[in-house]
Formats: structure tokens, sequence, C-alpha cells
């Protein structure tokens, strides 16, 4: 009998620490603006500006055009940030209940308390939807703590 109420209070054990863990405040980092870009290096390409193509016009010089997804970040706690990881998540439709695409970015960034940035991710062929946003899944402050989120199940 005595390892049986041991097994069950190791049980109970585990399943309180498993809801603890799941049950992390938020971090005090607001996320915003998720954003989706097309031939971010259109305005770099030498044939734009030397035949007076605006900026993010298509170019014949570049076959893969880099793609950039990014998020506006901004810092609402009292400590800085030395690193994020984040997710940038694509859906099919607006309810978010169909995932196309997660993309996982870590950004070594120090975000001062206070401040805002814009962190991205560049690439080639990303898919992109007209529902899309972006999550923190972990920070790592200046002063050595961290916290830790969970990441997207597909």
């Amino acid at each position: 009998m005595k390892l049986r109420n041991k097994l069950v209070a190791a049980w109970v054990f585990m399943f309180i620490l498993s809801v603890s863990i799941g049950a992390q405040s938020p971090p005090e980092l607001e996320v915003s603006d998720a954003r989706f870009t097309y031939n971010v290096n259109a305005a770099l390409d030498p044939a734009n500006v030397l035949s007076g193509k605006r900026a993010g016009a298509p170019t014949t010089v570049t076959d893969s055009p880099v793609q950039r997804v990014s998020a506006l970040f901004r810092n609402a706690g009292s400590k800085p940030i030395k690193s994020v990881s984040w997710e940038y998540i694509v859906f099919k439709d607006s309810d978010e209940r169909e995932i196309l695409e997660v993309y996982s970015v870590r950004s070594n960034r120090t975000i001062l308390p206070g401040e805002s940035a814009r962190l991205h991710k560049e690439g080639y062929r990303l898919r992109n939807s007209s529902y899309q946003k972006a999550r923190v899944i972990r920070i790592e402050y200046a002063d050595g703590t961290v916290w830790q989120g969970s990441k997207t199940k597909r």
C-alpha cells in the first residue's frame, strides 16, 4: 500500500508541476505590427537606380527576391533584454485555426526598458497570408535570467 501511495503522490506532484509551468505569466514584452515584406532588396538593386524604377518594383537582376517577416517588440519591463526567441505564425484563416507555417527566429538585439525594436527574419520563398501574428517564446535578460514560454504546435 505504501508504494501505491507514493506513486499517487508522485503523479499528483508531476501534474501540479506541469500545470504551474504551463501557466507562466506572459513577459513584459509587447508584440505588435507583424509584417510580411516582399523583395526587400529591390531598393538596393543597381538596375533600379540606373533605370529610375521606384523601390520595391520587380527587377530582372534578382531571380529570387528576398522576403522578410518582422514584428515590433516593446520592452515594457524594467530589465534590459539581451535576446528574444520568437515565432512568426502564418494562418490560413482569420480564426487562426489552420497554421500554414511557423518561422522560428532568434534575435540577439538588446532592447532596453521602454525601448522598441523591429525584429525580422529574411529568406526566400517565405509563405504569406493576410492572417499572421508574432509571439514571444523565450527572453534572455541582460542579468542572466530567462523567461521561457512554449512553442506553437503544428
